[in-house]
């Protein structure tokens, strides 16, 4: 029988030693290395859970441009899983760019003393439709091809770009014709929800449910997101507020505590969404919709709209207005005064009134215009697009503007 070598049975405990140390430190490192990965993944997944459940809280429209360069396709070097579900249970109604978080973190902006007072009211001229003096040439036949082409078209532009949802209604003011694609679709509509939200609390002025001059008081406790704010940026707690100045804050400066006051003047979202359901409620803001988006990630959540309800309240409003100019000329003059610029602007010739209402969620790639042009013909459009650059989706926007300009156009040449 062979006997062992000496020096090896020496050396044997250290070397078993020395391989126990090895082991214990790979082990230490891989569990160090899952933890930090875990670490990031909660982030990640409570990020994206909190866009899911207060999408609008995020990436408010703050930012004007007045020129769209030529689209350009986004290049991606990596292939995204088309087989990601996400579901969000939402347990509370949201508002476009609202939130149930404080609006602001600092109390002061300026050193300056502060007058907590309400601002008087201040009106601007009032906005007048055109007068007919345009004569329709084309016959009914005629006019309907063109609204099929229209809608082709848009589809064209929707289906050449992989990477992009593009939603679209056209409706007719004039005489109620309309086309849509995908326009039944769930769309996000942020800041553009203050439309129907707006009807409504003019809605109860009418029935003197509401003044005008009612007061709120911007406070600590504010809903709204801070970052698209006016008034977080420009005011200190304590500032109080006349119903008819944060109406116009809302619309002309897409500001979201704004209207938030507006909300809470009716009593809260839970009270105004059956309100806005009534005028249209194809796809209830207050409804956990399935969808899916433009990543084709899945999403299941409150606080959506479809294209075709947004062109039913452009049209409430509008007879709204032509009916009850009283209750109404200022819903429309805070639209056609919008200090935020609208992608179409650059599809219609220069002197056309354009009174719109923008929604931006940059954090969900979701952009939508809702406007009323008043050209040939006073027209409702809607578009909504998802995508990851928004100069890219205000080109698409101003595209298809082109496209209903050219249509307006031969119906009337």
């Amino acid at each position: 029988m062979k006997r062992p070598n000496p020096t090896f049975l020496q050396k044997a405990p250290k070397i078993h030693s020395s391989r126990r140390r090895r082991t214990l430190v790979i082990v230490l490192i891989t569990l160090g290395i899952t933890m930090i990965l875990m670490f990031f993944r909660k982030v990640s997944y409570d990020g994206q859970t909190y866009a899911q459940q207060f999408p609008d809280l995020v990436g408010a429209a703050k930012r004007e441009t007045t020129t769209y360069s030529e689209y350009r396709r986004p290049v991606h070097t990596t292939t995204e899983s088309t087989t990601t579900e996400t579901t969000t249970e939402a347990t509370t109604i949201l508002a476009p760019s609202l939130a149930s978080t404080t609006a602001s973190e600092t109390e002061a902006t300026t050193t300056k003393q502060q007058n907590n007072s309400p601002d008087p009211i201040m009106e601007n001229p009032s906005y007048t439709f055109k007068k007919a003096s345009w004569h329709q040439t084309a016959t009914y036949q005629k006019r309907a091809v063109l609204l099929d082409n229209l809608r082709e078209k848009v589809r064209a532009v929707d289906i050449e770009q992989s990477y992009m949802r593009v939603c679209f209604e056209f409706i007719s003011l004039k005489n109620g014709d309309r086309i849509g694609y995908r326009n039944l679709e769930p769309v996000l509509p942020s800041g553009a929800y203050a439309i129907p939200i707006e009807l409504v609390w003019y809605d109860q002025y009418s029935k003197g449910k509401q003044e005008l001059a009612g007061v709120s008081t911007y406070s600590k406790g504010s809903k709204g997101a801070y970052s698209a704010s006016y008034i977080g940026h420009t005011y200190r707690y304590g500032k109080q507020f006349f119903h008819r100045n944060s109406l116009n804050l809302a619309i002309t400066k897409n500001d979201s505590i704004a209207l938030n006051f507006i909300i809470d003047s009716m009593g809260g979202m839970e009270k105004v969404t059956p309100e806005i359901n009534q005028i249209s409620g194809y796809v209830g803001y207050d409804s956990k919709i399935l969808y899916q988006d433009y990543r084709s990630r899945r999403y299941k959540s409150a606080g959506r709209t479809s294209c075709y309800d947004m062109a039913n309240y452009i049209q409430y409003l509008y007879n709204g207005y032509i009916n009850s100019p009283d209750i109404y000329q200022r819903m429309i003059n805070d639209m056609y005064y919008n200090e935020m610029v609208s992608p179409f602007k650059g599809a219609f010739a220069q002197d056309t009134p354009i009174l719109h209402v923008q929604g931006k969620n940059t954090n969900m790639g979701a952009f939508m215009d809702c406007a009323i042009i008043d050209c040939e013909e006073p027209v409702g459009i809607i578009v909504y697009v998802e995508t990851v650059y928004e100069e890219n989706a205000n080109t698409v926007m101003q595209q298809i503007g082109r496209y209903v300009a050219e249509f307006v156009r031969a119906c009337y040449s």
